[in-house]
Parts: C-alpha cells; sequence; structure tokens
C-alpha cells in the first residue's frame, strides 16, 4: 500500500501514519528497536521469527503494512502496525488458532489487522497520563488508528490482545468486542475481538480522556526510500528479512494490540 505520510497533533503529541514503502530508514529502525525492547526484553516473549538482533520483525513487516508511530521530533516513542485482513496476517496464520468459526468474523473488505503496539519506556519517553489514567502517547496512537479507519473505509480492526491491553483499551473508551478467548502458550488467557472504527467511537475516547482534537501538522521533510533500497539499507542477511522469502512463523504468544 502506498499511502502518502500525515502528521497529526493530539495534545501535544505527533503521530504520524506512513506505509511501509515510505517509512524512513531511521524510523523503521526506531521503530523495530523498541518493539524488540518492548516484547522480546520486558515482556520476554518466544517469538520464533527473532534472529537475535536488534530489531524485531517479521514476514509481515512488508508492503501491505501500515505503521502509526507517536514521535517527539526525530526520535519515536510508540507505533502500532496495521495490515488489511485480507491479505496474509498474523490472524491468519500463527492466530489463526484463536478465531471463532468464519461467519462471525468482520467482512474481510472492510477489516485490518492491528498488532504490535508498543511504547518506548526511557526517560525521555514517558507520556503524561490523560484524565482516563492512560499514557497519552497510547491514546494519541488509538484516535490516529481511528482517523485512518475513517480514511479507509475500515470499519473494524481485528485484534489478539492479553487481559491487560483489553483493560487499557476499556479504560480509554475504545471496549473491545469479544469473539473468542483462549489460552496462550504460557497459559495466559487471550482475547481475539474487533474494535469499532466509528465517529462515535473516536469522539468518546477524545472526550473521555480530555484530548484536544486533531491538528494536522506539516509534514517534517523526510528522504523516503523504496522498500528495495531499505532492505538494503539495513543488511539483508542480518537484519531483515529477505523480500520473497519468509521469516520464521512466530509463536502464538505474540498478544498485544
Amino acid at each position: 500500500m502506498n499511502y502518502s505520510p500525515c502528521t497529526y497533533g493530539f495534545s501535544g503529541v505527533s503521530i504520524t501514519i506512513v506505509s511501509y514503502s515510505k517509512i524512513p530508514l531511521n524510523t523503521l529502525e526506531q521503530i523495530l528497536s523498541i518493539r524488540k525492547l518492548a516484547f522480546i526484553d520486558r515482556k520476554k516473549w518466544d517469538i520464533e521469527s527473532y534472529q537475535g538482533s536488534d530489531y524485531e520483525w517479521d514476514e509481515y513487516d512488508d508492503p501491505d503494512a501500515i505503521y502509526i508511530y507517536a514521535h517527539e521530533n526525530d526520535r519515536v516513542t510508540g507505533c502500532v502496525r496495521l495490515r488489511p485482513s485480507s491479505k496474509p496476517t498474523l490472524m491468519s496464520g500463527p492466530l489463526s488458532f484463536i478465531l471463532p468459526a468464519e461467519k462471525t468474523r468482520p467482512h474481510l473488505d472492510h477489516c485490518w489487522e492491528a498488532t504490535r503496539f508498543a511504547l518506548s519506556t526511557n526517560n525521555f519517553s514517558t507520556g503524561k497520563l490523560t484524565r482516563a489514567n492512560v499514557d497519552i502517547r497510547t491514546v494519541a496512537l488509538f484516535l490516529s488508528m481511528i482517523k485512518f479507519a475513517q480514511q479507509q473505509k475500515i470499519h473494524a480492526y481485528e485484534i489478539v490482545v492479553d487481559t491487560l491491553m483489553e483493560k487499557i483499551l476499556k479504560r480509554s473508551g475504545w471496549p473491545v468486542e469479544r469473539l473468542n478467548t483462549a489460552l496462550g502458550s504460557k497459559g495466559e488467557h487471550i482475547i481475539y475481538g474487533t474494535l469499532p472504527c466509528t465517529l462515535k467511537t473516536y469522539d468518546e475516547v477524545l472526550g473521555k480522556n480530555a484530548i484536544n482534537r486533531a491538528t494536522v501538522l506539516t509534514n517534517p521533510l523526510l528522504i523516503y526510500r523504496s522498500s528495495d533500497t531499505l532492505h538494503q539499507s539495513l543488511d539483508i542477511a542480518q537484519t531483515l528479512p529477505a523480500r520473497n522469502i519468509p521469516a520464521k512463523i512466530p509463536m502464538h504468544t505474540e498478544l498485544q494490540l
């Protein structure tokens, strides 16, 4: 997907939406590094696709992916990855064990997958809390997801989350519609469900968290690289998977939104 970058401001938090093919190299490196710190180092997830580098990536980081990230100037402080549900996704692959009967799933033409939600936790990136007691970066990312969905005529996001993330979503004013539950590989409860992407939901999240409506910010001057150049710059053999060679399938401990 070739989505032109757009940057919004939510109560002082800058959020950019960009496609894989247009994301700057340094930004993608920071996103993958934050994911590695969040999922490999802090959560200790057993992700089979992880190859031991400073980055966490899988075969779904490809031209079908959209990245939404919070940032302070050039420093990324939070991120989430989106993919059309009609394309190969974690839900149709490693996480398919949790899917209910096909008839209860959203219509795939109007549904996207949201995964790999992560925040930086260094001292320079800790966000202030909203009125709902949620990190303001989290809420700004949620609101940007809904804005993107409205632009792309997406009715809902498919997610698999643990109970902690489900509570954060509910506290933010964006409750999960549960469609199925299961146990993860470590015995933890996980939830498959959807998040509605209506204008009403957007307003409810804004109001509950007392955040200002989005302001469109001037896009910074960035040098965009094609996906092929990006992969060459990161050293395909050691850092990112080759274009046509899938990474190892992640295990189903990948529970975060």
